[in-house]
């Protein structure tokens, strides 16, 4: 069918009439678009014609072409996650090394994306629960796709790691089912069985899992059970064990209230994990002295800038032993704290918030609260607010300081 007289030389209708032609014929959709863009190589919509295609591409099973437009996108949008993601996934099947390499550097650059991901950058129509939901699954998804490529370029150790982190984020039989395997290649049965048994489980209850056959790891786990233990006594008790531990999971991870200082309101009973394992902080320990804490999160970009602030701050009130800094971590994923934390200097002694954010009603990051030394809050900043930030907060403290 010829384009109507009327649209000749007016791109956007030539799009619209080429796109209406294919319907839902793919292979249509590619000659149409690829013809498009013959004529019109500098579209101001090319970004999303080249996503189209790249989504045509991989309905009709051509994924090398799929590659090259998601490439596409990424050249001209590197923030687009998506095609990235895209690309990663399909890099990760090539057969060889620069290939797999090369997605594992976008699965890499997408794990550090999410991390530093701002909730306030979400669709408004977005709940933020919906927001943190989606987060988690998406680095999940990206933890256990770089360790599979991982696995393709013999670096198992890493994969460990990576398969581990995307479990302790959302379990996954996947996740499961590699470190499973990991774990037979390495002679480590009973481990192996453990892992197997949560991919036996998490695959009849994911419908994403789908393509991982349950019959396949049921036999699989009950001949390394045999083989190890000569006999299928004791496998039973095993499935049931990792179906009453994912349950368990899945409850603690739907939990609104922090599992660290449940119930305490006062906040000098707060105790307040360090980041770096070194034992907890106890706020009731720090009574008599002036307590700077100060929220933030991997994700914060405000964050890096507030330190250079209450570096300010603290060259102002230098001297004073009896004023102590707390940089309080209220990431939801506390993995992420430590990672953070190796590549951005942080002063003060790194805690978790441990609920602690909740009872000071803290809604912003960052958020710094002074306390004075009977633990009353005596300064907030809620949000990045620089503007007379350090004679602020370094006034509220020398006033703290000369209290009686």
């Amino acid at each position: 069918m010829e384009a109507p007289q009327q649209s000749a030389g007016d791109p956007d209708a030539e799009l619209q009439i080429a796109v209406q032609q294919a319907g839902d014929d793919h292979e249509a959709l590619i000659r149409n678009l690829e013809a498009y863009l013959v004529r019109y190589p500098e579209s101001p919509r090319r970004v999303a014609i080249y996503r189209a295609l790249a989504q045509s591409e991989m309905q009709i099973h051509n994924q090398k072409r799929a590659l090259e437009y998601a490439e596409k996108v990424v050249a001209i949008q590197p923030e687009d996650s998506q095609s990235m993601y895209l690309a990663a996934m399909i890099l990760e099947k090539m057969p060889d090394q620069a290939s797999q390499l090369h997605g594992m550097d976008y699965d890499t650059r997408l794990i550090e994306r999410v991390a530093k991901a701002d909730p306030e950058s979400r669709p408004q129509q977005m709940t933020l629960d919906d927001w943190q939901a989606g987060r988690k699954k998406f680095a999940t998804e990206l933890y256990v796709l770089r360790g599979r490529t991982e696995r393709h370029l013999n670096k198992n150790e890493e994969a460990v790691k990576d398969f581990t982190a995307g479990f302790q984020l959302q379990p996954s039989a996947d996740a499961a089912l590699n470190l499973g395997e990991i774990a037979e290649q390495e002679k480590k049965s009973d481990e192996a069985i453990w892992q197997y048994a949560f991919a036996f489980i998490l695959a009849g209850e994911d419908p994403d899992t789908a393509a991982l056959n349950q019959n396949a790891m049921r036999l699989r786990m009950g001949n390394l059970w045999r083989l190890t233990h000569n006999s299928n006594a004791g496998l039973g008790d095993i499935v049931l064990t990792a179906f009453d531990k994912n349950k368990e999971m899945a409850k603690a991870d739907q939990l609104d209230t922090p599992v660290y200082n449940k119930g305490v309101t006062d906040l000098l009973q707060f105790s307040l994990r360090q980041v770096d394992g070194k034992g907890a902080v106890k706020l009731a320990d720090d009574h008599g002295r002036i307590v700077i804490l100060n929220f933030w999160t991997s994700w914060c970009a405000y964050c890096r800038t507030m330190e250079n602030l209450l570096a300010n701050v603290r060259a102002k009130i230098s001297g004073h032993d009896d004023v102590l800094t707390l940089a309080v971590n209220a990431d939801e994923d506390g993995t992420l704290a430590a990672p953070f934390l190796e590549e951005q200097k942080v002063e003060g002694t790194a805690v978790f918030a441990d609920g602690l954010d909740q009872a000071l009603h803290v809604e912003s990051i960052p958020t710094v609260i002074v306390l004075d030394r009977a633990g009353k809050i005596v300064y907030r900043a809620q949000g990045y607010a620089p503007d007379d930030f350090v004679d602020a907060v370094s006034g509220a403290i020398n006033k703290a300081l000369v209290a009686k």
